[in-house]
This record gives C-alpha cells, sequence and structure tokens, in this order.
C-alpha cells in the first residue's frame, strides 16, 4: 500500500529559463542607489549630532572654567587693592618699625639741642 505514493521511477525535472529582463537590473540599480544615498545622509546626519553634542559640552565646561577664572580675578584684585591700600601699608611700615616722617613745620618748630 505505501508503494502507491512513492513513485519507484525517478522523476527528472528540466531546469527553466526565463530570459532575463534589463528593466529588472535598471530598477535594481537605482533602488541600490537611493537606498545608498538614503543611508550616507542618515550616517552623515547622525555624526554631525553628535559632534553637536561633543561640541555642546566641550563649550559648557570652558564656560565653568571662565567662571573660575574669573572668580579668582576678581579675588586677586581684591587682595591686590587690600595691600596697596594706605591704611594697610601704614599697619606693615609700623610692623617693620618704620616712623612717618615729620613735616618741614615740625621740624622747624623742634628746638635744636
Amino acid at each position: 500500500m505505501t508503494s502507491r505514493f512513492i513513485p519507484t521511477k525517478p522523476i527528472r525535472n528540466s531546469s527553466v529559463k526565463r530570459p532575463v529582463s534589463v528593466r529588472v537590473f535598471v530598477w535594481l540599480a537605482i533602488f541600490a542607489v537611493a537606498g545608498t544615498l538614503i543611508c550616507s545622509g542618515f550616517v552623515i546626519s547622525a555624526r554631525q549630532h553628535f559632534e553637536a553634542v561633543s561640541i555642546g559640552y566641550k563649550s559648557e565646561e570652558l564656560r565653568q572654567q571662565e567662571a573660575q577664572l574669573q572668580e579668582k580675578v576678581n579675588r586677586a584684585e581684591l587682595e591686590r587693592s587690600r595691600i596697596i591700600s594706605p591704611v594697610e601699608m601704614e599697619k606693615r611700615a609700623l610692623k617693620l618699625g618704620l616712623v612717618r616722617p615729620l613735616s618741614k613745620k615740625a621740624e622747624i618748630r623742634r628746638p635744636i639741642n
């Protein structure tokens, strides 16, 4: 009974050759070129986006660094103005043992010994 579904004779199918249309190759080439252009556009766009994000982070770091340096400059200017003030100079001179010279009027009035 099983022999009725299994052929005993070998079957040889002949290969079917269809003519290849040039139109198919043209469309395939058009799709390949269009797909390549679209993919290249996405890749270039993604690269520019990531570069812009990177530049944004770098500029933010530079802004923070600029703020820190400006704060240092402000502190240095404040310290400089404090150091060169006449009151501070007078205090440092007194610490070193210097005294203020008398004016010419005071010298004239001073008795000579």
